[in-house]
């Protein structure tokens, strides 16, 4: 090296100097201006004049600098020509701040530094760009690019240039072979600066690794001056330069897969690491479930979701209901492949039911909280492959189920608060799976407040006509039941359930569960009905829907409930408007009261009435008003529900009962097909 080198190379020591005193000279000369800070304007001068001698040289080794070559010329010229601007401007500056005489500031002094620290600051821009690229400056915001080999989910098809090699390229060698600084005259951002190779010759010689002058650099010592990548960057590992040894080797091509030749067993081994497999249940290929399929589910009662635009999966909610059935999962059986996210907590879900999950075998998140499931079924339940996450919360769980769960190899979160069993069990559960998370405590994202599940109501029918007998189940120790009949919400002060309930008359039935150091329950309710009178003729002034025609007016007074399938015949269904259905009793009797059954599916477009209204008459031509009731509207997607509405008033003599049903007409705003015309289904009105 000869003393010129010497002194271009130092131009990165010293190009800093000017940046950094510069600056501060111009802070300490614009603080100067106040009577607080004049002190620091003999520190201006000194400061100022330091700047100028650095700019000078920094100037002056970059240039001897630039005559090594190897830097992107047009870049080169303007970081040179700015460089030479701001030594210039700085000795304009230092004499335009000797210019001033005592407290007299030059006017154009300050205006001139200013203009000298953007000229600063273009001048390290541009220097950045020419030594660590164009993008510098920017690339923090631009997105990101793996450093690594591609993870490719296909080795046999992918470019073994584009996908192997051209990334090792751009993580280890193109900071110094770029556009901006072709160190050694190689450009390595483009296939045919790799080609062309630099100006000690070619790169690499086909298929000859001997001759290969990359690779023989990067084996080189790291010490050695010619080693490559320079000591202090990034070096390649072992398995890259075994990859890159393999691409000259077989003859470097640009435009091959990896399919296309040959294939070592060291290759094989490093290839494998790069493969990116896909084992969840998205990378399968399943057919979309058919829009015939949804709405049928739908219509059934089961609201069936798609879980994104354009994508087969599915989720189910059925929370809360207790008419699960083996012929409600079979029916299910539809959509087995696309089902993944089904909750039935809160359900009537057990062991026998709880076997017919088997046949879903793509499910990844299952809920059976708060639930009768106790784990004797989880051995059929294991060849659930793509199932994470399981929620047992409040589920009479034994220590036997243990075994079973520990058998479920995806399982990555299972909820098991709330069950019985034991610290032993659980730590051995943990030691088996030592990355599954097991909860055992309180999640309110998961759980919510740490609350008693509702009582089941069972009622042998919910329309009697001399009596009917009432039970109330909770599958949970310890527990005591109140309850009421008259629709107010009960508390700790109600009636006690004993064991046995007998109702002579119609009741809007609510009951809790309460335990000392839980949350009381949310109450169950029910609606029974007593028809203490059958009405002999009902004439509608509007036919229902042919669909959902039933047996006509009969169907309103024939003492038979239909179920939460609105396809059972037992139902009228009306579209988007409201229906007068008249009773005839045959004869003049005292009424206190009119119930009007009926069901809500949001899914299927179903809702129950937004009001009911009761007219009496003696004689079937003048009609008056003796109650009215409002209904609000459900604010979300609910699951199929059958309610009983009672209209209560003073009784009265009457032969003829008039009762107007008003609709919806339209789905609410909520609703996935907002403003679509709304069903209204009724089954039964019933007189006491």
């Amino acid at each position: 090296m000869d003393i010129t080198q010497f002194f271009g190379r130092l131009h990165p020591l010293v190009l800093h100097l000017p940046i950094g005193i510069l600056f501060i000279a111009f802070l300490m000369a614009w603080l100067s201006r106040k009577p607080k800070y004049h002190n620091l304007k003999p520190a201006v001068g000194l400061s100022l004049q330091i700047g100028m001698w650095s700019a000078i040289f920094a100037a002056g080794s970059g240039y001897l600098l630039s005559l090594e070559g190897g830097y992107n010329e047009e870049m080169l010229g303007k970081h040179q020509w700015l460089g030479i601007a701001t030594a210039f401007v700085s000795i304009v500056v230092f004499l335009l701040f000797k210019s001033q005489k005592g407290q007299t500031v030059n006017k154009y002094f300050l205006p001139a530094f200013g203009g000298l620290i953007l000229l600063l600051g273009a001048t390290g821009h541009i220097g950045g760009s020419l030594t660590h690229g164009s993008d510098f400056l920017t690339e923090p915001f631009s997105p990101k690019e793996s450093d690594e080999p591609l993870a490719i989910a296909n080795m046999d098809s992918a470019q073994i240039f584009n996908d192997l090699v051209r990334p090792i390229f751009k993580a280890k060698c193109v900071s110094c072979h770029n556009e901006s600084k072709i160190k050694g005259e190689l450009l390595m951002t483009t296939i045919e600066g790799i080609k062309a190779g630099g100006k000690t010759g070619p790169m690499f010689v086909s298929g000859d690794l001997k001759n290969s002058l990359f690779l023989n650099r990067a084996h080189l010592p790291l010490e050695e001056k010619e080693h490559m990548p320079p000591k202090g960057k990034k070096q390649l590992t072992e398995d890259e330069l075994v990859l890159l040894e393999w691409w000259v080797a077989q003859k470097a091509p640009f435009d091959k897969i990896v399919a296309e030749v040959e294939q070592p067993e060291d290759i094989k081994t490093i290839l494998a690491k790069y493969v990116q497999v896909d084992n969840s249940v998205f990378a399968l290929e399943v057919e979309p479930p058919t829009p015939g399929t949804l709405l049928e589910l739908q219509q059934a009662g089961l609201p069936v979701l798609l879980m994104a635009e354009n994508e087969p999966f599915i989720s189910l909610s059925m929370s809360g209901r207790q008419d699960i059935s083996k012929r409600m999962l079979k029916k299910l059986r539809s959509i087995s492949e696309q089902l993944i996210d089904l909750d039935l907590s809160k359900t009537n879900m057990d062991d026998n039911l709880a076997e017919y999950l088997a046949d879903f075998p793509h499910l990844t998140r299952l809920s059976l909280a708060q639930t009768s499931v106790t784990g004797q079924a989880f051995n059929e339940l294991k060849e659930l492959k793509y199932l994470n996450y399981l929620n047992l919360y409040n589920t009479p769980l034994e220590d036997g189920a243990i075994e079973s769960l520990s058998k479920f190899t995806s399982l990555e979160n299972l909820y098991l608060w709330r069950t019985n069993i034991s610290p032993t069990a659980l730590e051995n559960l943990r030691k088996a799976k030592p990355r599954l998370q097991v909860n055992t405590g309180v999640d309110k994202e998961i759980f919510g407040d740490a609350t008693l599940k509702p009582p089941i109501i069972n009622v042998e029918k919910d329309i009697f006509v001399d009596s009917v007998k009432v039970t109330f189940d909770i599958n949970f120790r310890g527990v005591d039941l109140f309850y009421s009949l008259d629709g107010t919400p009960p508390d700790s002060t109600s009636s006690k359930y004993d064991g046995s309930l007998t109702l002579t008359e119609t009741s809007e039935i609510q009951v809790i569960a309460h335990k000392k150091g839980w949350e009381t329950s949310a109450p169950a309710t029910r609606t029974v009905v007593k028809a203490k009178y059958k009405a002999q003729a009902v004439k509608l002034n509007t036919p229902p829907n042919d669909r959902y025609k039933g047996e006509g007016g009969t169907t309103l007074v024939d003492f038979v409930k239909g179920s939460t399938s609105f396809t059972d015949g037992k139902w009228l269904g009306y579209e988007g408007k409201d229906f007068i259905a008249t009773l005839d009793l045959g004869e003049a009797a005292e009424l206190s009261s009119v119930s009007v059954s009926a069901l809500e599916a949001t899914g299927s477009y179903i809702f129950f009435p937004k009001g009911i209204e009761v007219q009496l008459s003696t004689d079937g031509k003048v009609f008056k008003d003796v109650a009215q009731r409002i209904i609000p509207t459900t604010e979300g997607p609910e699951p199929p529900v059958l309610s009983n509405f009672i209209l209560k008033f003073d009784a009265q003599e009457a032969r003829y009962v008039r009762v107007k049903t008003l609709s919806n007409r339209k789905n609410p705003a909520w609703h996935p097909a907002p403003g679509a015309p709304c069903w209204v289904f009724i089954d039964e009105i019933m007189v006491e």
